[in-house]
C-alpha cells in the first residue's frame, strides 16, 4: 500500500514537470466569456472579458500568440479607470466613470445593424459588444506585392448624459495592441453670457455661447509578460540631442514607483518588459497624442502627470475619486505613487490620453465621433516582418561571381548587386574581406587592400525575410590586376595629357586647370558595379 502511495506520488510529480507550459497558456474563464480569433498570417488573439457597471469593458488573461513562436501573456487585465471631463470655466468638473458610470444601465443596446460585420454578445439578454474581425491598410509593401493587415476589434457604446462614449480595443494581428474612447453625442455645457473667453458661438444660435471642455481618458494596465507576474521590467527611453545636434539613447529602468509628464522634444516612450534581459518581449507606448494636456495641479495634482507605474494593489481601481468606492485605499493615482520598490512587484501601468474639445457649428445637432487613445507596440515579441509569416518568400541571388585579383595598395571602390524578384529591399554584408576593405548597408565595398594573401570571401543579400549568399576567391599580391581599383597615377598621367592637348589647341593658360571638367565624372571611376 505504501509503495502504491509513493507511485502515485511520483507520478504527480512527474506530470507537474513534464507536462508542456503551452498547455497552461490559454485564458482561464467560460466560454461565454472568452474570445479568440485566428488571422491569416497564423497569429491569434485569446482573452476574457466582462462589462462592469462602472469602467465597463473589462479585458483580463490576454494573450497573443506570433506565428512563428509560442502564447504569450501580455496582460493580466486592461480597462479605462477615468473618463475626467474639464470645462475651461472651471466652473464643472465630472468624473465620468466614478460620478456615473459606463456599465449597467448606461450601456446602450446594441442591433445587427451596428455590427453588420460581427458578432453581438449579451450582458443580462441585451447586446452590447460587438466583436468582429477585419482588413486594414497594407501593413507591408514592396514594389511587387503586399500584405494587408487584419484585426480584431471590440466595441460598446455608452450614454452618459448629453454625451456618447464609445469604447474600443483593437488588437493587430502583429502584436499591437491600440485602446481608443470615440466621443461623440451631443454638446452638454452653455452659457449666455457671449463675451467670455471659453468657448464659441455657432451658426444659427446666435445668442448661446457652448463651452470648450477637455476630456482625459486614463487607462489602467496590468502587463504580466510571460509565465511571471512579478519580474516585468518598466523603462523610459529618451533620444536626447546633445551638442552636436544629435540624438542619443538614453534609458531610465524604474526601481520605485513613478508619475512621469509627457516632454515631446525628448522623444521619449516607455518600455514593459517581460524580464531584465536586453532582447526579452516587450511593448513600447509611444506618447504620440499629446498636444492637448490638461493641467490643474493646484486642484487635482494628478493631472499635471501623464503616466503612472505603482505596485497593484486590488483597492487602487480608479484614476481619480477612488475613495468614493475604495475608502481604505488612496483618492487618486498620483496617491498610488508614494515610493514603493517595483522588483519582484505586480506592476500597474495608467495612461492618460486628453482632447481638449472647442465646439464648432458642425457639432451641431450631433457631435461626429472624436477618437482619441494609444498604440502598444510589440518588441522582441517577432522574428521577422509579421505580415510575411506565411506568404512565401523569394530569396535574393548573385550573378555568378568570379574570382578577384589586386595588388597590396589598390583603392577598390565597387557595389555587390543581387536581384530580388519580389523587389525587397536589400541589405548587404561580407565576411573574410582582404585587410583594409569594408561594406557597408547598401553593397558599397571600399577601401585599401594592405596585406597579400588569398581570401575566401562570402558576400550575403538579406532582404526582411531570408539571405542569399555567393562565394569567391581574393586575390592581393604583386601580380593582381586592376579589378575595381582606382589607380592615382594613370589618374593624374591621364589629366596631365588633357591639359597640354586644351592648352595647345585653345592655347588659354588655365586650360590645365580645366582637366576634371573633361574627365569622365570622378565618381564614375571610383564607383564600378559589379557581381
Amino acid at each position: 500500500m505504501r509503495n502504491l502511495h509513493l507511485s502515485l506520488l511520483l507520478m504527480l510529480w512527474l506530470t507537474s514537470v513534464l507536462m508542456p507550459a503551452s498547455s497552461h497558456a490559454a485564458p482561464q474563464c467560460s466560454a461565454e466569456q472568452r474570445i479568440t480569433k485566428n488571422f491569416d498570417n497564423g497569429a491569434q488573439w485569446d482573452l476574457c472579458w466582462e462589462s462592469r457597471i462602472r469602467v465597463n469593458l473589462v479585458l483580463s488573461d490576454v494573450y497573443y500568440t506570433p506565428a512563428d513562436g509560442p502564447p504569450l501573456r501580455v496582460l493580466s487585465s486592461a480597462r479605462l479607470s477615468q473618463l475626467h471631463v474639464a470645462y475651461d470655466d472651471s466652473d464643472v468638473t465630472y468624473n465620468d466613470v466614478t460620478q456615473y458610470g459606463l456599465g449597467g444601465s448606461y450601456l446602450v443596446t446594441l442591433t445587427q445593424a451596428d455590427c453588420p460585420q460581427g458578432t453581438l454578445l449579451t450582458v443580462q439578454t441585451r447586446a452590447v459588444l460587438c466583436v468582429w474581425r477585419t482588413s486594414a491598410d497594407n501593413r507591408y509593401r514592396t514594389p511587387t506585392r503586399a500584405a494587408s493587415s487584419q484585426s480584431l476589434n471590440l466595441f460598446s457604446v455608452s450614454q452618459v448624459g448629453a454625451y456618447t462614449y464609445i469604447t474600443s480595443w483593437i488588437f493587430y494581428d502583429d502584436g499591437a495592441i491600440e485602446p481608443g474612447i470615440g466621443a461623440t453625442g451631443a454638446l452638454q455645457r452653455s452659457s449666455a453670457d457671449l463675451e467670455l473667453p471659453f468657448g464659441r458661438v455657432l451658426q444659427g444660435d446666435p445668442d448661446t455661447l457652448w463651452l470648450s471642455h477637455t476630456h482625459s481618458y486614463y487607462w489602467r494596465l496590468d502587463f504580466d509578460l510571460g509565465a511571471s507576474a512579478t519580474d516585468d521590467v518598466v523603462s523610459e527611453l529618451r533620444y536626447q540631442r546633445n551638442t552636436q545636434g544629435r540624438r542619443e539613447l538614453q534609458t531610465t529602468v524604474f526601481t520605485t514607483e513613478q508619475a512621469r509628464r509627457i516632454e515631446p522634444d525628448t522623444h521619449q516612450m516607455w518600455r514593459i518588459s517581460e524580464h531584465a534581459a536586453a532582447d526579452a518581449a516587450a511593448y513600447d507606448i509611444e506618447p504620440t497624442r499629446h498636444g492637448h494636456r490638461f493641467e490643474r495641479k493646484e486642484v487635482e495634482p494628478y493631472t499635471d502627470y501623464d503616466f503612472f507605474v505603482t505596485v497593484g494593489k486590488d483597492c487602487e481601481r480608479f484614476a481619480s475619486q477612488n475613495s468614493r468606492f475604495n475608502p481604505e485605499c488612496q483618492n487618486h493615482v498620483l496617491e498610488y505613487v508614494d515610493g514603493q520598490p517595483l522588483q519582484n512587484e505586480d506592476l500597474i501601468v495608467w495612461h492618460r490620453v486628453s482632447f481638449h474639445h472647442v465646439p464648432r457649428s458642425e457639432d451641431q445637432r450631433h457631435m461626429h465621433t472624436h477618437w482619441d487613445g494609444f498604440k502598444m507596440r510589440p518588441a522582441n515579441v517577432h522574428t521577422a516582418t509579421s505580415g510575411l509569416a506565411n506568404i512565401a518568400n523569394t530569396v535574393p541571388v548573385f550573378s555568378e561571381i568570379s574570382d578577384r585579383r589586386n595588388r597590396p595598395g589598390d583603392h577598390v571602390h565597387v557595389t555587390l548587386n543581387a536581384t530580388d524578384s519580389d523587389g525587397d529591399v536589400l541589405s548587404y554584408t561580407a565576411s573574410g574581406l582582404p585587410d583594409g576593405l569594408s561594406i557597408d548597408i547598401n553593397g558599397l565595398l571600399h577601401g585599401e587592400t594592405k596585406l597579400a594573401g588569398v581570401y575566401r570571401v562570402t558576400v550575403k543579400a538579406q532582404d526582411d525575410h531570408s539571405a542569399g549568399s555567393a562565394s569567391f576567391d581574393w586575390v592581393v599580391d604583386a601580380s593582381g590586376s586592376d579589378n575595381g581599383a582606382v589607380k592615382t597615377g594613370a589618374f593624374n598621367v591621364w589629366c596631365a595629357l588633357l591639359g597640354v592637348l586644351f592648352l595647345i589647341l585653345r592655347r588659354r593658360p588655365q586650360a590645365p586647370h580645366r582637366c576634371a571638367s573633361a574627365l569622365p565624372p570622378l565618381r564614375s571611376l571610383h564607383h564600378r558595379q559589379f557581381f
